[in-house]
């Protein structure tokens, strides 16, 4: 299946932004748009975003109808989430690949929305593993790399990612397609017809808020369905609060090392993506990259062809 990578954002394009998870605070969707639109673009949410039922943004219907509406309309060109939490799943069994093919448009999100990602990226269209508007972008340049966001979406090339802060945990190189998201959600796709394709793949997972032990099951559990038989290399993010307690008397990169052992593969630690507490790294699924962890330098993370059209 040939990619499809969608239109470049230009000025003046409008955003559209949704929220197929959990519920949102007005007052902080509103400063995310204002931060979009102090970089030139329009936005665009329905006025029932805010909804409200239980944990959700509203109902099933609700979040399924504003995303298709968003992702249909001819005005709308870039779709970001306003937030994640919990519930974009709900969505997966009224979506077809065919119609994401066919008004294929940026998406970005991260955290639960690493499902909708997983799809989009599974039908054959670039996905964007990046900040959302109602939790990082609101915070401005604290929350998100706004260079990097801009020179990828806009289609300005060549972008290589900042490594310096990230941690090696083994040397080699790797080119493969960028897929992956939050563990833990990447793991709740193992035996649905949603699993996650890692073939040739250079794996990005992070998570927040998970016990060393916990991080290892999951690691586990996608090592015995065969999932890195075909990865070519594993960035992995910040892990934030992924400690069993403060003086365990080990390190999660020993967790993590001994538990891809097996295999050959480089393995970066400590990418600033998805839940980090440095400005949040745009990822683009499904567009190919090269990682280079050889040389005693900082690591080299960068694509090999533009995310955008």
């Amino acid at each position: 299946m040939k990619l499809i990578k969608p239109a470049a954002l230009q000025a003046g394009d409008t955003i559209g932004i949704i929220a197929p998870a959990s519920n949102i605070k007005p007052d902080l969707l509103d400063r995310g748009c204002r931060e979009l639109e102090e970089l030139g673009f329009k936005t665009y949410y329905r006025p029932d975003i805010i909804s409200s039922y239980r944990y959700l943004s509203g109902s099933r219907e609700r979040r399924l109808g504003e995303f298709l509406e968003m992702l249909r309309s001819p005005g709308i060109h870039a779709i970001f989430c306003a937030r994640g939490g919990y519930g974009s799943g709900h969505l997966l069994p009224d979506l077809d690949a065919e119609t994401v093919r066919q008004n294929a448009k940026i998406i970005s999100g991260a955290s639960d929305i690493t499902l909708l990602l997983n799809f989009v990226e599974r039908a054959g269209v670039v996905a964007f593993h990046g900040p959302m508007v109602a939790t990082t972008i609101r915070q401005g340049t604290e929350g998100y790399d706004r260079r990097l966001l801009l020179d990828l979406l806009q289609g300005k090339k060549p972008v290589r990612f900042p490594a310096e802060g990230a941690e090696v945990l083994r040397r080699g190189r790797a080119e493969g397609r960028l897929i992956g998201g939050c563990l833990s959600l990447v793991v709740s796709t193992l035996g649905t017809k949603h699993e996650i394709d890692t073939q040739d793949s250079i794996l990005v997972i992070e998570d927040i808020d998970a016990k060393p032990y916990q991080i290892d099951r999951m690691l586990t559990h996608l090592k015995q369905a065969g999932k890195f038989e075909g990865v070519r290399g594993v960035i992995f993010g910040e892990m934030l609060n992924c400690a069993q307690h403060a003086d365990q008397g080990y390190t999660l990169q020993e967790v993590l090392a001994d538990a891809l052992g097996e295999f050959a593969f480089p393995i970066l630690f400590g990418f600033p993506t998805g839940h980090t507490s440095r400005p949040n790294v745009i990822v683009p699924f499904g567009v190919r990259a090269r990682l280079d962890l050889t040389a005693p330098s900082a690591p080299l993370f960068e694509l090999l062809e533009p995310a955008v059209s």
